[in-house]
């Protein structure tokens, strides 16, 4: 009695190491990064490990979560791909998704807070605390922001995430023609546009005719096209600075 109490216990471990595998096999793997390109049957995307990676889509097979769709798929939108674990040999490798998985917010920066902001007017969740990751570009009151997120909210009023990728407003370019009020900005394209500077723009560094600096701004442009900076920064220096 005992031998077959053994052995349908050992039975028993073997068929739970089994399951356990099998659900972990299930759980496949998961990538993460900004869409480079689109493509017929998928994207590129830059995976925050692996870099460059294919994922190919199908149609029977991929589900979406979020804000993502097949059709809605954009680059610069910063997604989670579920796949079974396994890339092929090329270059770059490829993987087909089982799930595609994209969660943003947009609104305007109501506050700064010591470790991220206040978005208020998102379509979906209203007002939300935003933290912010490392490496994240500065913010500023009034500046319209998309905040991407890994799908998890803190249960609170109002609810609060953390932005693995933030997109702000910002111009990059040549400073020419300056002058106290402001300043004209050439970017790489030959695109010229006016820059006016306020009593309460930010200016990490100073403008001066030749050098490169960023432009970071509401997100809304004057009806002649200029735009008003919340902050004005070197090129050179680390995007994440300082908040204003």
């Amino acid at each position: 009695m005992r031998k077959h109490k053994g052995f349908a216990t050992l039975l028993l471990a073997l068929c739970l190491l089994v399951s356990g595998a099998a659900a972990e096999g299930l759980q496949g793997a998961t990538l993460q990064g900004l869409i480079t390109a689109l493509e017929t049957d998928g994207f590129r995307m830059d995976d925050t490990l692996l870099g460059t990676v294919e994922v190919r889509l199908d149609a029977q097979l991929t589900a979406y979560e979020g804000i993502a769709a097949r059709d809605r798929l954009a680059v610069g939108q910063y997604v989670y791909v579920l796949y079974d674990g396994i890339l092929t040999r090329s270059m770059p490798p490829q993987v087909t998704a089982r799930k595609v998985s994209c969660f943003a917010l947009t609104g305007t920066v109501g506050a700064i807070l010591e470790n991220g902001c206040v978005v208020e007017g998102d379509a979906v969740l209203g007002t939300t605390v935003v933290h912010m990751a490392e490496g994240q570009p500065p913010v500023f009151t009034g500046m319209t922001v998309t905040a991407y997120y890994n799908g998890v909210l803190a249960l609170s009023l109002p609810p609060q995430l953390t932005a693995v990728h933030l997109v702000v407003p910002v111009l990059e370019g040549t400073v020419s023609r300056t002058a106290d009020a402001g300043f004209t900005l050439t970017d790489a394209n030959g695109s010229a546009t006016a820059i006016t500077l306020t009593e309460v723009t930010a200016l990490a560094t100073l403008p001066a005719d030749g050098v490169t600096v960023r432009v970071y701004y509401s997100g809304k442009a004057a009806a002649d096209g200029a735009v008003t900076a919340l902050g004005v920064q070197a090129a050179t220096e680390d995007a994440a600075g300082a908040r204003e």
